[in-house]
């Protein structure tokens, strides 16, 4: 049965999140109605063949007044009188929401709400755990609809909402997804076991037909990071490992795909290291350019840490698409990477911010061309059966579904709760 559903994101589509407009595509094709509602203008507008088969419409919702929103909830509770509660719920926990950004987000889900109601949609889910789930909350305290949301990264270990609020966003909803079993057990600790067993994980998923593996003939060992220029991702270590190879002798090509902050002192720093030569900064590039470009290259290396203000990855969807193209993957153990990259299995794992373990392991592997092949072929193995976009949605979907029914949820203690209510 076809299902509608609303998706409560910031700006949208965004080109490094794919992996949101990737779960839209895939829910259209499995017979569901998306309407996209976002709160701010798009500022990293993705361009991405694939976008031209999304049919879901894009409401935005950031630029209601004030004054509109108040007579809207004021006409709700009007026509509603048993809303009346759940009404001044919400502007109780709009306006003492942190940072005194609350008068903007109480205006975002009021014009959620609305819109969400003019639409019919039976269930709505926010991708961030901060701002976009907040939203959400909202509009299902006035307009009843159920939802759920997606929490990533950042938003769970740097712009983290307080812990006394995400618990009771968390208690409304009808459940809550995150993307790696590292960021589950982070959450059900901040949640408690109640409500921590309402959080789900669900590794995000790829597009297997539209990713598929490739054969490596070129003798000069092609080394390959896709990523945000930002300090999480530390490209910098690679720079500086990539720098060690040089002076070692090694021969490699090596091309940096994204942007960001940081691209003017990476720059600076292949510059310095002697890497002009051998390194590529591309910049954004389309999606499609982006596979083409793994399936060019030998290795893939996302050298990941921590960063100062506590930001970390989750799960990478780019990791994911490197395996998915029969490419070993070298990376770091922070959050849910380990649940991706096996070591030895299908890649390396190695410690962050140590340029010289990340040179050796990259020049083993140059060395072993064969090792290379198998790892390839058991990471494009792993991607299959774990990390199916197809099947993530279907998931995800009949969660939806049976949310929006008000139907039992099984959880992962096992335990049974009413959702959608």
């Amino acid at each position: 049965m076809s299902r509608r559903v609303g998706y409560v994101v910031k700006r949208f589509p965004r080109a490094s999140e794919t992996f949101i407009a990737q779960e839209i595509l895939e829910l259209e094709r499995q017979g569901t109605d998306v309407r996209v509602f976002t709160l701010w203008p798009n500022d990293n507008p993705a361009e991405h063949r694939w976008l031209q088969d999304l049919q879901a419409p894009v409401v935005h919702c950031g630029d209601t007044p004030l004054s509109d929103s108040w007579k809207w909830l004021h006409r709700l509770a009007a026509a509603r009188p048993e809303r009346r509660d759940a009404c001044e719920q919400a502007l109780a926990e709009a306006f003492r929401y942190p940072d005194r950004r609350g008068r903007h987000r109480f205006r975002e889900g009021m014009a959620v709400a609305a819109a969400a109601l003019d639409a019919g949609i039976e269930h709505l889910h926010a991708h961030f755990a901060n701002d976009p789930a907040f939203v959400a909350y909202l509009a299902h305290l006035v307009s009843e609809i159920p939802f759920s949301f997606t929490g990533h990264a950042k938003d769970l270990y740097a712009k983290a909402l307080p812990d006394s609020l995400l618990r009771r966003i968390v208690d409304h909803a009808a459940f809550a997804v995150t993307v790696s079993e590292d960021n589950r057990r982070f959450l059900a600790q901040a949640l408690g076991s109640r409500l921590g067993a309402k959080v789900m994980r669900l590794y995000n998923g790829v597009d297997l037909e539209e990713i598929e593996p490739s054969e490596r003939a070129d003798d000069r060992l092609g080394i390959v990071c896709v990523a945000r220029l930002i300090e999480k991702k530390g490209v910098d270590s690679l720079l500086a490992a990539l720098g060690l190879l040089d002076r070692k002798g090694v021969d490699f090509r090596a091309t940096i795909i994204g942007d960001g902050p940081e691209r003017p002192a990476l720059e600076a720093q292949a510059s310095a290291e002697g890497l002009e030569d051998r390194v590529q900064f591309t910049g954004t590039v389309p999606h499609e350019k982006v596979v083409e470009s793994l399936r060019q290259h030998d290795v893939f290396v996302l050298p990941s840490r921590v960063a100062d203000d506590g930001d970390q990855d989750a799960l990478p969807t780019v990791l994911l698409e490197a395996m998915a193209t029969g490419m070993p993957c070298l990376s770091t153990p922070v959050g849910g990477i380990p649940e991706i990259v096996i070591h030895q299995t299908t890649g390396l794992i190695v410690p962050s911010d140590r340029p010289l373990i990340l040179a050796e392991a990259i020049a083993d592997l140059e060395k072993r061309p064969r090792l290379r092949s198998v790892m390839g072929s058991a990471a494009r193995r792993r991607v299959t059966e774990l990390f199916d976009l197809r099947q993530s949605v279907r998931k995800l979907l009949g969660w939806f579904e049976r949310a929006s029914q008000g139907e039992l949820i099984a959880v992962p203690t096992g335990s049974l709760r009413a959702v959608g209510r």
